[in-house]
């Protein structure tokens, strides 16, 4: 019976030994945290809840995330700026990006529209007052057209000085060149004076400026839209109803029973 008592003696002391070791280390964890999803009130409140006395809790770094609602929002700002803003309540930030766009595609328009415009009155000038047709010509030759006095004197100060540069001493080459490259036929024209010039030049530069105008407001739209998707994408998350609004308010003054604050109070 002594050897059946001490192994009965041996096994309790094991078993208290594997007990007191497993509530020891129970108590030395660290309390379990949460990874909470994004933008849990109730998950903080618990890791609040869960960190000892004298220490803050575990913060917790939100990563917004590109979901199908955000995404269709961003598109509605880079498809419409304004729209985007809408969706999500922010109407007066709307009404400033549509009045932008619509702006903006005034403009574009206008500038178009002068633009055609002056191209058919300097095509005009070079009918009447040059005897040449520009046109279906490319920019080069409405260029030309405007810089020299003649064809003659093109041909005679640009295509032969060419054809002297490249093929001197081989006359062969040399009136070869010309004959293939002088301007003739269809091609000529002669200002009447210089102010006829003068004026189809300046009346390409305007046309030229109405393009280079209508082309600045086409950057000035996309512009528009890559804000409108940066601002929108502040608030893509947070829906919200609130609108801007006007409010007029008459408050009475402390101390004196007939004098009041008359003001206007704005919301957005």
């Amino acid at each position: 019976m002594a050897p059946c008592r001490r192994f009965v003696i041996a096994g309790a002391l094991w078993l208290a030994a594997a007990v007191t070791g497993s509530a020891a280390r129970a108590d030395a964890a660290p309390p379990a945290t949460i990874d909470p999803p994004q933008g849990s009130r109730l998950a903080l409140a618990l890791l609040e809840a869960e960190a000892p006395a004298g220490r803050s809790p575990r913060r917790v770094r939100v990563v917004p995330r590109l979901g199908a609602e955000r995404a269709s929002i961003l598109l509605r700002s880079l498809t419409v700026p304004g729209w985007g803003q809408a969706s999500v309540g922010r109407r007066g930030a709307a009404k400033v990006f549509l009045i932008a766009e619509t702006g903006i595609w005034t403009s574009f328009t206008a500038f178009r529209v002068q633009e055609q415009l002056r191209r058919l009155t300097y095509e005009r000038t070079a009918r009447l007052f040059a005897g040449i047709d520009v046109r279906g010509r490319n920019e080069e030759f409405r260029r030309i057209v405007g810089l020299y006095e003649s064809s003659d004197e093109y041909n005679r100060l640009v295509v032969r000085r060419d054809a002297a540069n490249l093929y001197y001493g081989d006359p062969e080459a040399y009136q070869a060149y010309i004959a293939e490259h002088e301007l003739k036929g269809a091609d000529t024209w002669a200002w009447d004076s210089d102010e006829s010039q003068l004026r189809y030049r300046t009346e390409r530069k305007r046309t030229e400026r109405a393009a280079l105008r209508a082309n600045a407001a086409l950057g000035v739209a996309i512009a528009n839209r890559i804000l409108s998707a940066i601002h929108v994408a502040r608030y893509a998350g947070h829906p919200t109803t609130t609108s801007q609004s006007w409010n007029l308010e008459c408050v009475p003054v402390l101390g004196d029973p007939v004098a009041f604050h008359l003001g206007v109070r704005t919301r957005f």
